[in-house]
C-alpha cells in the first residue's frame, strides 16, 4: 500500500495542478474576454489534444518497455529505449507542428467554427501550435520520471509550470489585454518550463535512466503499438469535443457550445484524477510485469479499481450538491445560460465512474504489453459507441438528454473492459509472459 500511495498521490496531485491551470485559463478568458472567446478555446481543443495524443503514442509504450527492462535489471536496454523515444518524439513533434501551422486555416474550418468564432479560434491556435513539440515532450518526460522512481519531481515540475501559467495569464490577459493570444502564450511558455525542469532530472543522472549514445529505432515497433490505446483515448477527447460541438451547433446554437465548454472545464478535474491514478499505476504495472509477479499485479488492479470508483462517486456527489457554485466560476448567475449549464453538468457527471474504469483498463493493458486490448477499448469508447449513441440521440430525442450520451457510451465500453480484464488477467496464469 505504501508503494501504491507513493506513486498514486504525486501523480494525482500533478494532474490536479494541470487541471487547475487549465481551469484558470478558462476563468481569465471567460471573465476578461467574453463567452464567444471562451467557446473558441473549446473549439480549438481537438488540435491541442492531437499534440498530447502523439506524445502519448510514444510515451506509454516507452515507459512500459523501460519499466519492463528496469524490472529485469537491463539498465543499458532501458536507456536505449528511453533515448530512442525522446529523439523520435522530438522529430515527429517538430514535423507535425510545421504541418499544422501551414494548413491551420483549413483545419479550423473542419473544427466546426462559425463566422463568429473563426478568427478567435485562429488567434488562439496560431499562438499555441508552435509550442506543440513541448506539449508532446513534457508528457513523455513526466511518465518516464515516474518510471525512474521520482514521482515527486514530476509533480513539482507540473506545479512550477502551473504557477508560471497562472502568473502569465494574469499579466497577459488581465493587465496587457492580449486576450486569447495571451492565454495561448501563457500556456505554451508553461509547457516549456515543465519540459526544461524534467529534462534537467535526466541530465543530472539522479536515477537509473539516462540519455544513451545508442539509439535503436527498431524499438518503435514495440513501443508504438503499446501506446496506441492511450493515444486513441486522447484523440477520443478531441473527437468527442468535435462531435458535441457540431451536434450542439445544430440543435442548440452557440449557447449549447458555451454550456459544453463550461462542462469540459469542470469535468477536467474528474477526468485528470482518473488519469492520475492510471498514470501512477503504469510504472508499477510495467515493473511487476518485468518481474512476472502476477500476485502484485492483481493487487494493484484491485486498488486501482477501488480508487477510480471512489473518486468518481465523490465527484458525482460534489457536482450534485455544488453545481451552481462551480458553474458560477465561469458564468454570471444572472446569465440565461447559468441554469441550463447547472442542470447539464449534473447529467454529464453520471459518466465519471465509468470513464475512470475505462481509462484504468487502457493504461493497464498498455503497461502489460497487451496493446491490442488497449486499442480496442479506446476505439469502443470513441469513435464507435459515442457515435452510435449520439446518432440515436439525434433520431429520438434532440433535447437536453444529450448530456447523458457520454455515460451511455462509457457504460457499454466498461462492460467489455471488465470482460477482457477477467478473461486476460484473472483467468490467465500466463498473462505476464512477453507478447
Amino acid at each position: 500500500m505504501k508503494r501504491f500511495l507513493k506513486y498514486i498521490i504525486p501523480s494525482i496531485l500533478s494532474m490536479w495542478v494541470y487541471a487547475l491551470y487549465t481551469m484558470v485559463d478558462g476563468f481569465f478568458v471567460s471573465n476578461f474576454c467574453g463567452e464567444v472567446e471562451f467557446s473558441a478555446i473549446n473549439i480549438s481543443m481537438p488540435i491541442v489534444t492531437s499534440f498530447f495524443a502523439l506524445g502519448i503514442l510514444f510515451s506509454i509504450g516507452t515507459q512500459a518497455l523501460v519499466g519492463f527492462n528496469l524490472g529485469q535489471k537491463n539498465i543499458k536496454t532501458a536507456n536505449e529505449v528511453f533515448t530512442t523515444g525522446i529523439v523520435s518524439i522530438l522529430f515527429v513533434g517538430i514535423l507535425y507542428t510545421i504541418l499544422i501551422s501551414i494548413f491551420l486555416r483549413d483545419i479550423i474550418g473542419f473544427l466546426g467554427s462559425t463566422s463568429e468564432t473563426h478568427e478567435y479560434v485562429y488567434e488562439y491556435l496560431r499562438t499555441v501550435v508552435p509550442f506543440g513539440v513541448f506539449f508532446m515532450t513534457t508528457y513523455q518526460l513526466e511518465v518516464l520520471v515516474k518510471v525512474d522512481g521520482f514521482p515527486i519531481i514530476s509533480a513539482v515540475s507540473v506545479l512550477v509550470a502551473a504557477l508560471t501559467n497562472l502568473l502569465l495569464d494574469y499579466v497577459f490577459i488581465a493587465q496587457f489585454d492580449w486576450g486569447l493570444h495571451g492565454a495561448a502564450l501563457g500556456t505554451g511558455i508553461a509547457q516549456v518550463v515543465s519540459t526544461a525542469l524534467m529534462t534537467a532530472h535526466f541530465l543530472k543522472r539522479r536515477g537509473n535512466i539516462a540519455f544513451s549514445k545508442s539509439i535503436n529505432f527498431k524499438n518503435l515497433k514495440k513501443t508504438l503499438p503499446l501506446g496506441g490505446g492511450d493515444a486513441l483515448a486522447e484523440i477520443a477527447i478531441g473527437y468527442t469535443v468535435l462531435l458535441f460541438n457540431t451536434t450542439l451547433q445544430k440543435y442548440m446554437g452557440k449557447e449549447g457550445v458555451i454550456i459544453y465548454t463550461v462542462i469540459s472545464y469542470v469535468s477536467i478535474f474528474a477526468t485528470v484524477t482518473m488519469t492520475g491514478i492510471a498514470q501512477g499505476l503504469a510504472p508499477l504495472f510495467s515493473y511487476e510485469s518485468g518481474r512476472n509477479d502476477m500476485g502484485k499485479i492483481k493487487q494493484l488492479i484491485k486498488w486501482g479499481f477501488l480508487s477510480v470508483v471512489f473518486i468518481g462517486t465523490v465527484f458525482i456527489f460534489v457536482l450534485q450538491l455544488f453545481s451552481s457554485e462551480i458553474v458560477g466560476f465561469f458564468l454570471n448567475e444572472n446569465s440565461e445560460l447559468f441554469n441550463s449549464a447547472t442542470a447539464a453538468i449534473k447529467k454529464y457527471s453520471s459518466a465519471y465512474i465509468f470513464i475512470g474504469i475505462n481509462v484504468l483498463m487502457v493504461t493497464l493493458f498498455a503497461s502489460l504489453r497487451k496493446g491490442k486490448c488497449a486499442i480496442l477499448i479506446s476505439l469502443l469508447r470513441t469513435p464507435i459507441f459515442i457515435t452510435i449513441v449520439m446518432k440515436i440521440y439525434e433520431l429520438a430525442f434532440q433535447d437536453d438528454k444529450i448530456w447523458f450520451v457520454p455515460a451511455v457510451s462509457e457504460i457499454l465500453t466498461c462492460i467489455i473492459s471488465i470482460y477482457l480484464l477477467n478473461r486476460i488477467v484473472f483467468k490467465n496464469k500466463k498473462m505476464a509472459s512477453v507478447n
